[in-house]
């Protein structure tokens, strides 16, 4: 039976007192916040809702939108302001088991509009609790783990029709803030100039539906004997601990530098663009392609711009719209030029009375200017295209390289392959490189900084593993020398440079070495593989050796036969396939990532799994698991769902790998259904592997960084950690504390989580910026 839905606007002496009550009777409730701006430093709290029981929700308005002077005004209550109302009443919420939809966004704005610190309190994060239970989310919605996403896959369940509902409130709630004059866009979404009833019924219904949502599956986290995890182990003690502090500490930036570097890479845009133009257009057939297209998008023609441009070419004294400002070229103003080829032309249209190269220059200017003054855009791909594959009759060498309708695709592939060979491609990989760097880099923090300092976004819940989902991650790897162009170098590995630790402090950085192959190695239980890293050795020589069986040559990195020495080609080989296999790479994967034949694929991938028999055992054990029973526990307790698998293996066993017993089973099913079928079933079977290494190095990164924030508060330093990116977790300290602080950082990190058969290693480093350390 579905609840009968009690929403307040609370207004007035009467419903104050009834959330006042309604917080100081409910010992489990939601919040919720609603905004003028996403930006919990700049922005405002325009009011706020709570709901301890279904079907309940209270939305107390502290700024409302006065339509008549357009400006956001505080409302009072008993001659009170809404804004100590709140802040008295946000107060009591300390304490309760609080449930947010999104809480580092809710809490951060409590706590720098109100002053209230709400995240301590932080009970559930309906988005982590049901990413624990079920990690795909929302399949096949824009946000998986949006509240009305997951609302809407679990609306049976609910006992709400919340598609619907959602429906009307989006489209309610939109009209209402356009005929107020405000603003839909995703850009700009102005929110606080709806309607104060239609705003308030809104925003009780969020909260409503966040402590539905947070029942509903605390029931499946319970099913699942999920709840130590979630609660003490892993999940919400890293949202509140480090995840949210994270995103509202940010980073400061170097500016001078910044700027100074935004320049340098312009210059450098310019000079190789330059480049590119010149040597392209000394290329005969560019030149050709120059011409042909300037004629096809420019006709020669006696009526137009092109006329135009022609009179003005030769300073024709022929009258002027007063209304458009061009030439008028009736016949009886062209009649009255002296006689010549161009006279003649206006009035026929013979293109064949004009000078051949005057006509180019005219389609080709015109053409020019239509293409902000270049004969070629050197970043379109059809341009480009076009010029090399039709004009200078290059094939593509790169497997795939064709688009869906059989055209050769000319891409970044593309250009690396022409770079081999063309001093012209190697320059435009240079400038397309640079304009990534700027784009991804330089312009994003220059432009999104605030006050000199950048923030972060760390999603928990932003991929399946558990590892964050963050715009962190997206930092440069740097380059070695030799793996890039100096100048590509030169600009990469800069980038850190920009994040400093800030006045009177430093940054601890400390990286996990082969964070991942640890995991792997103690996972597997393989004995070869621990053996690797308890002794020091590399581990993509040790796996070239086994694999291939080589010999005179050693994985010791201080050994004269060291084979990173003698052999580096076979080391880098071996580094397609180190984790790959693990990961349930097959022969024809790495055939195509190699370049070698499928004998050969076939050959190396028994060879590792023969020269590592329990990391074959361990790959078999793991599958046999999740056909069974449809999911994958990683060693630390965090589960993946793979139902597919099970429901495929129940039906038809392994007989869906083979591929003559999927054409039988098109006859009923068709191509497509059992394409998918199969494709789900063989990346079940893989993801069931990398999922539990993934997972696991995900959470000793996440469960170190958690310890080092209550050892710092423990000790009473001034640190924490400012920033994980991929296996490196940024810790910012007190510049006095930092080299005491460092040793205890790097016990922490290596001690946190014991893994099986090895010993993680994570030195620290103390510097002044993300670069120094890294």
């Amino acid at each position: 039976m579905q609840l009968e839905k009690k929403y307040y606007t609370v207004q007035d002496e009467e419903t104050l007192k009834l959330l006042h009550q309604h917080i100081l009777d409910s010992e489990v409730i939601a919040v919720d916040t609603e905004t003028s701006g996403l930006n919990p430093r700049k922005d405002k709290v325009v009011g706020w809702s709570v709901s301890g029981d279904e079907g309940v929700g209270f939305y107390l308005p502290t700024l409302v939108w006065n339509f008549q002077e357009d400006r956001l005004e505080v409302q009072t209550i008993m001659g009170e302001s809404t804004e100590v109302i709140s802040k008295n009443l946000l107060k009591l919420l300390k304490g309760k088991k609080l449930v947010f939809h999104n809480a580092s966004f809710d809490c951060q704005f409590i706590k720098n509009y109100y002053g209230v610190n709400l995240i301590e309190d932080i009970w559930v994060d309906t988005g982590l609790l049901v990413h624990t239970v079920y990690e795909e989310g929302a399949f096949g919605f824009g946000n998986p783990f949006g509240l009305k996403s997951i609302a809407i896959m679990n609306q049976k369940e609910l006992g709400l029709d919340v598609e619907k509902a959602a429906n009307e409130e989006q489209i309610e709630l939109k009209e209402s803030i356009k005929k107020n004059g405000g603003s839909t866009t995703k850009a700009l979404y102005e929110i606080y100039k709806a309607d104060l009833d239609i705003l308030s019924k809104y925003a009780s219904a969020d909260t409503d539906l966040t402590l539905r949502i947070c029942n509903l599956y605390l029931k499946k986290l319970k099913e699942e004997g999920l709840e130590k995890f979630f609660f003490e182990d892993e999940v919400m003690p890293i949202y509140r601990e480090v995840t949210v502090p994270m995103e509202a500490y940010g980073v400061d930036l170097d500016m001078d530098l910044l700027n100074k570097i935004h320049d340098e890479i312009l210059e450098d845009q310019k000079k190789n663009k330059e480049i590119v133009m010149k040597s392209l257009l000394d290329i005969s057939d560019v030149k050709s392609w120059v011409m042909d297209t300037a004629f096809r998008e420019y006709p020669p023609s006696h009526k137009g711009n092109w006329a135009q441009r022609l009179i003005d070419r030769y300073s024709l004294p022929l009258p002027k719209s007063e209304k458009t400002g061009k030439y008028s070229l009736t016949q009886k103003n062209v009649e009255t030029l002296e006689d010549s080829e161009v006279k003649e032309f206006l009035l026929t249209g013979n293109i064949e009375l004009l000078d051949e190269l005057e006509v180019a220059r005219i389609s080709m200017a015109m053409w020019k200017e239509s293409n902000d003054g270049d004969y070629i855009n050197i970043q379109s791909k059809k341009h480009l295209g076009e010029i090399v594959f039709k004009y200078m009759g290059i094939k593509p060498k790169v497997s795939g390289a064709n688009t869906k309708s059989g055209r050769a695709k000319f891409d970044m592939a593309m250009v690396e392959e022409l770079a081999k060979e063309y001093p012209w491609a190697e320059n435009l990989r240079i400038y397309n490189k640079l304009l990534k760097i700027k784009s991804t880099y330089v312009d994003r923090f220059r432009d999104r900084n605030e006050d000199g300092r950048y923030y972060f976004y760390f999603k928990q819940n932003g991929t399946v593993s558990g590892r964050y989902g963050s715009d962190a991650q997206q930092l440069p790897k740097p380059l070695e020398e030799g793996e890039d162009a100096p100048i590509i170098m030169k600009y990469v590995n800069i980038v850190r440079a920009f994040l400093v630790a800030g006045k009177n402090r430093k940054v601890i950085d400390a990286d996990y070495e082969s964070l991942e192959p640890h995991c792997f190695a103690a996972v597997t239980g393989d004995k070869k593989l621990q053996e690797i890293f308890n002794n020091g050795w590399d581990f993509y020589s040790y796996v070239a050796i086994q694999t291939e069986g080589l010999e005179g040559v050693s994985a010791d990195k201080k050994a004269d036969n060291y084979l990173k020495k003698l052999d580096p080609v076979k080391r880098n080989k071996a580094k397609a396939y180190s984790l790959g296999v693990a990961y349930g790479m097959e022969a024809y994967a790495l055939k195509m990532t190699l370049g070698v034949d499928q004998k050969t694929a076939e050959e190396l991938i028994k060879g590792y799994l023969d020269g590592f028999p329990q990391l074959k055992e361990w790959r078999e054990n793991s599958r046999l698991q999740v056909k069974a029973h449809g999911y994958i526990k990683n060693y630390v307790g965090r589960v993946r769902h793979i139902p597919k698998v099970q429901k495929t293996y129940m039906k038809f066993q392994d007989r869906m790998l083979d591929w003559r017993f999927r054409k039988e089973l098109e006859v009923t099913y068709g191509r497509d259904q059992v394409l998918k079928a199969y494709r789900d079933y063989r990346n079940g079977l893989n993801n069931c592997l990398n999922f539990q290494l993934q997972s696991l190095a995900a959470a000793v990164v996440n469960r170190a960084a958690l310890v080092i924030n209550r050892k710092a508060k423990e000790l009473g330093i001034d640190a924490v950690v400012q920033a994980q990116v991929h296996d490196q977790l940024i810790i910012n300290v007190a510049e006095k504390d930092a080299e005491m602080f460092a040793p205890i950082v790097q016990e922490i990190m290596e001690n946190t989580t014991k893994l099986p058969g090895v010993t993680l290693k994570a030195p620290p480093e103390i510097a002044n910026n993300w670069k120094e350390g890294h």
